[in-house]
């Protein structure tokens, strides 16, 4: 019976297709390689983001590492040293430093510029962002911003760079050509962390006090709202797709999930220990905490909203975890 045949053979292939789609679908997530810098001991963790374990903890040379951002196809690691005023160069290919660059005061937060040719450094202590030439590794200009500025964001041209001063409780607008503050926004309470939306269209920002994200317009350089999220917002993440902000709220130990378009908090996600830094996964699907209280990161799984794993670093009791950065 030919026809019979036939059908019994499509229907296996249609069964086969059906189980090869399931499984590409509970396929493991991408390999990725997450980086934490220890303030408290000076060192970089490096962690296997697909097998949630420390594969090496590096020691460093200079002292208190804040905030890194990766460069050049994640083959470079750019940390700010607080305690040493100085800014190193890590190659993450042979895990070692290569270069160390000395900057301003004590920079905290550092952001590459879109063409990659310039790292900012703002300085908490100093009042300033120090302006660094990558190629020269040398600080080339010097921008006075507001009080204890604690993050830099970029717009997606590289035209204006958004400065966050803890201290001041404001956002300066600099025109990067000209090195001068264009605007100052949004005097209020604590600004800390700061997102860009993936289509470039609004800054949201953390008020550490205020217990709000404020949303601002970068067209128009305005905020354009204020939502709730709990007392002490710290870090913010917001996925690939734009659809969903994630706001760690150390005080209230939780992160609040956040719809973007409709403004509002969608859901609170309970977490073991205190967050402080928020980082996404490449392909968004998970979380990244660090948690200077646990001395750990935790991981939570944003589809479910339900912790994966929580990871020890550092090599003494008290490494202090403080920037999470997250290979693409």
């Amino acid at each position: 019976m030919p026809g019979a045949r036939s059908r019994g053979l499509r229907v296996v292939a249609h069964s086969a297709s059906v189980v090869l789609i399931s499984l590409l679908l509970a396929s493991p997530l991408e390999a990725y390689t997450v980086y934490v810098t220890n303030q408290g001991e000076s060192t970089l963790s490096i962690i296997d983001g697909g097998a949630k374990r420390v594969l090496r903890t590096v020691k460093l040379s200079h002292a208190e590492p804040y905030h890194a951002v990766l460069a050049e196809g994640n083959a470079r690691l750019y940390i700010a040293h607080g305690g040493s005023g100085s800014v190193a160069i890590f190659d993450t290919a042979s895990e070692t430093e290569v270069a160390v660059i000395p900057t301003d005061g004590c920079p905290h937060g550092i952001a590459l510029s879109p063409d990659g040719r310039q790292l900012w450094a703002a300085h908490a202590k100093a009042d300033t962002v120090s302006v660094v030439d990558l190629a020269a590794r040398k600080v080339v200009r010097t921008v006075r911003a507001g009080g204890r500025p604690l993050g830099v964001v970029f717009t997606l041209d590289g035209r204006k760079a958004y400065v966050a001063n803890g201290g001041t409780a404001d956002v300066y607008v600099i025109d990067t050509a000209s090195g001068t503050v264009a605007k100052r926004l949004m005097a209020s309470k604590g600004f800390l962390g700061m997102a860009l939306t993936p289509d470039g269209k609004e800054l949201w920002v953390t008020e550490d006090a205020g217990g709000v994200v404020s949303v601002i317009d970068t067209a128009e350089d305005e905020s354009v709202a204020e939502i709730p999220v709990g007392t002490g917002a710290r870090g913010i993440a917001i996925s690939p797709d734009g659809r969903t902000a994630y706001v760690a709220v150390r005080e209230e130990r939780l992160v609040a999930v956040v719809d973007v378009r409709g403004r509002r908090v969608i859901a609170r996600i309970a977490v073991s220990a205190p967050p402080d830094g928020a980082s996404l996964s490449p392909d968004g699907r998970e979380l990244w905490l660090a948690s200077p209280r646990a001395q750990a990161v935790e991981v939570l799984d944003t589809a479910t909203r339900a912790p994966v794993a929580t990871i020890r670093v550092g090599t003494t009791a008290r490494p202090d975890p403080h920037g999470l950065v997250i290979s693409e």
